[in-house]
């Protein structure tokens, strides 16, 4: 099987879609991405909120930098209004769940997002982190043109 996988991966026709797959299957079988070990997952949520308070910033709320982490941390279960219109429950479900975690008597707290992503599964976490990284620097490349 191994050598299948391997040859749907080198195949130029399809190459995305066919790698994207064999992929996906396989970290689905593992259930995460290799080697928790090597990575302080202490220090990469330290650097998801460094990310969005930066985010918050350059929208002039960096005071409210918890919001943004709120709804990004949801952002790969779906739109929650796309899933209810696609009447996908357990997909709801996980989306609700995710953003009761992040509250406490119904406020965002940041003790709770991180208890939150020290449960997350590390590809979710890791995936999260570039999601961040992504948007900062999308931001900090429109700050540069503005400076021209």
């Amino acid at each position: 099987m191994y050598f299948i996988a391997l040859i749907y991966m080198t195949n130029r026709n399809g190459t995305k879609r066919k790698t994207k797959k064999v992929m996906t299957n396989y970290l689905l079988k593992k259930g995460d991405i290799c080697c928790e070990k090597d990575l302080d997952r202490k220090l990469a949520i330290e650097d998801i909120f460094a990310l969005y308070e930066e985010i918050a910033d350059f929208m002039f709320e960096k005071e409210h930098y918890l919001d943004y982490v709120q709804n990004d941390l949801v952002v790969f279960i779906g739109y929650k209004m796309e899933l209810e219109k696609a009447n996908n429950k357990e997909g709801v479900s996980i989306w609700d769940a995710i953003f009761r975690r992040t509250m406490k008597n119904k406020v965002i707290n940041k003790a709770r997002i991180v208890e939150l992503l020290q449960d997350v599964p590390l590809f979710y976490l890791l995936a999260f982190l570039g999601y961040a990284q992504y948007k900062n620097r999308r931001n900090q490349a429109i700050l540069a043109l503005n400076k021209k």
